[in-house]
């Protein structure tokens, strides 16, 4: 079955709730595949269907939030022309996710994403430039140290700090 099926769409979205609460209760590397399954209410062959770990189910899910963020960012036609600053509010939307992930030592796995997402063009290719690798490092610790620091600032004075680095 494909991951467009709605069914399967659906699977997924409950695999990917009862991580996150699980998240919440106990600490990650305790989690097992059945702890998950159980949440979800679904079988086994679901979650291997759809996941060859737990840690694919977070990196799905951001990758899925990036994509339909980035989806209505573009096809916006007020949108905002500063996409730093919209890049921040698509993390605040997230925020309760993201300090699930930093409570639970998974910060790297939004930095890596990060770092994916800064190489890609808009047509889908890879860049792989020493400029791209600076950028996404230097988005990387702002994002985190923002993250760290509660995501105080607005998305806006984010862009304006990212923008004289």
């Amino acid at each position: 079955m494909e991951r467009t099926h709605p069914a399967n769409i659906f699977v997924c979205e409950c695999i990917t709730q009862a991580l996150f609460r699980l998240m919440k209760r106990k600490p990650y590397h305790e989690i097992t595949v059945t702890d998950i399954v159980r949440e979800a209410g679904v079988s086994r062959n679901s979650f291997y269907r759809n996941y060859q770990s737990i840690q694919e189910i977070i990196t799905q899910f951001l990758e899925q939030k990036t994509s339909e963020w980035w989806n209505e960012f573009i096809t916006c036609p007020d949108r905002h022309p500063h996409v730093i600053s919209e890049m921040f509010c698509h993390f605040l939307n997230m925020k309760e996710e993201i300090d699930i992930l930093y409570h639970a030592g998974l910060s790297y796995l939004l930095m890596e994403h990060i770092i994916r997402c800064g190489k890609l063009s808009q047509t889908g290719e890879i860049k792989n430039t020493y400029q791209t690798a600076f950028m996404s490092g230097g988005l990387c610790g702002i994002v985190n140290e923002w993250i760290v620091q509660g995501m105080k600032e607005s998305p806006e004075k984010m862009e304006q700090i990212f923008s004289k680095q």
